[in-house]
Order: structure tokens, then sequence, then C-alpha cells
């Protein structure tokens, strides 16, 4: 990591330490350090405040604990960072300790062959995890929600996970509704949820781990 982006991120999170508005702290620590589209992402998506990550840690619970449990998905969410896992896109372990993608691609994500290979681990996961049930939900303003809402059906059945996937107007507002414990990354889902699990993250760790793929930490 560049010395100048270590400095950009103690930047980022003393203003926002200091309540500055998130948007505005990112363009003015942006444009001073010059930094790029990918490092700007990095800091809006894995820097914050001290009090902030600590109230999003004490949210997440263990993969385990959804066993017997209903389980909600932020599916795009969940599957566009394990989508970036595969492609070997940057992924960052971030203040409050979820993992998350620099991708920016939810409102444009298109299938590929990579997608029904990162449902099948998703899925794999949760299956050895017993949820109760779960409840998949995508976006169905983003092109061709409904088709991998259909994908992801499709393979639950084989897999053997019970439950249902869903294209939504609103998924974030969906999944809260949806079960004991939601599945996601997304900052806005953490706020509202009472229970998280970082069902990405823990994919990603496992292959970290079996893999030695470098993992980036803020």
């Amino acid at each position: 990591m560049r010395k100048k982006f270590s400095e950009a991120v103690k930047d980022f999170r003393y203003l926002l330490s200091r309540n500055y508005n998130r948007e505005s702290a990112l363009a003015f620590v942006g444009d001073r350090h010059q930094l790029s589209k990918e490092e700007r992402l990095t800091l809006y998506r894995g820097v914050y405040d001290p009090r902030t990550a600590d109230k999003h840690r004490r949210k997440l619970l263990s993969i385990d604990a959804v066993r017997g449990k209903s389980l909600a998905v932020d599916g795009y969410n969940v599957l566009i960072t394990v989508e970036s896992m595969l492609s070997d896109k940057p992924i960052v372990l971030c203040d409050d300790q979820f993992i998350r993608d620099v991708s920016a691609v939810h409102g444009k994500h298109k299938p590929t062959r990579k997608t029904r290979n990162a449902l099948n681990i998703i899925l794999k996961v949760l299956n050895k995890c017993k949820p109760m049930k779960v409840c998949f939900s995508y976006d169905a303003q983003v092109s061709r929600s409904g088709e991998l809402a259909a994908l992801t059906r499709t393979l639950m059945a084989k897999v053997g996970v019970k439950g249902s996937a869903r294209a939504v107007k609103q998924a974030d507002t969906y999944a809260l509704k949806s079960g004991d414990v939601i599945a996601s990354s997304d900052a806005v889902i953490i706020e509202k949820a009472k229970k998280v699990v970082d069902l990405a993250g823990e994919i990603v760790k496992v292959v970290v781990l079996n893999k030695l793929l470098r993992l980036t930490e803020i």
C-alpha cells in the first residue's frame, strides 16, 4: 500500500470521526492526495470512524449463528463480492471487520460464467450452515435480475437449500423484513439490521486460508 494512500486513510477516518459528511470528506481527501477511482472507492467502502465501526462489529455474527434460523440474503451484495474474489479483483478487510469488494458494479451487474460458480459456492456454504430457510432478494431495476432469481432458485433446489429467491423493487427493505439474520455487508442495511452475517466475507476468508490469496487490509 503506497504511503500517499495510507495518509489518505488516516485523513478520511479523522474527518469522519469529526462528523464530516462522507461524500464531502471523500472528495476533499481524494483530491488532496490525488487518489484514483479505485482508491476512492476503497476509502468509501472500507474506512469508518471508530464509533460506527464498533457499532457494526457488535451486530456481526459468525456464519454458524444462522443454523436453524431464517436467513435473508442481500443478493447482489453477496454475489458481487464472491464474483470479485473469483475474478481476482480487489477485496478489502474494512474498519468494521466486514469484507467488501470495490467493484462498484451493483446497478450494472451482468451475469457471466462466474455468476453460476459464485452462486454454487454461496449455496454450498449455506447448505453446511443449515439455516431453516434462505430468502435471496435481488434489485428488480437491475437488468436480468428476474433471470438471476430464477437461476438461484434452480441451484437452491439442486443443492438442497430451502427457501426462495426474488427480484424485488427494494432489495434492502425486503431483506430487512425477510429473516432473523441478514447476510450483507451494505452499511445501510447494517445500520438498520439487528443481526448481520458477512456471508461473502466468510467465503473469502476460507479461500484466503486455503489458497493464500492476498487480502488487502486498510
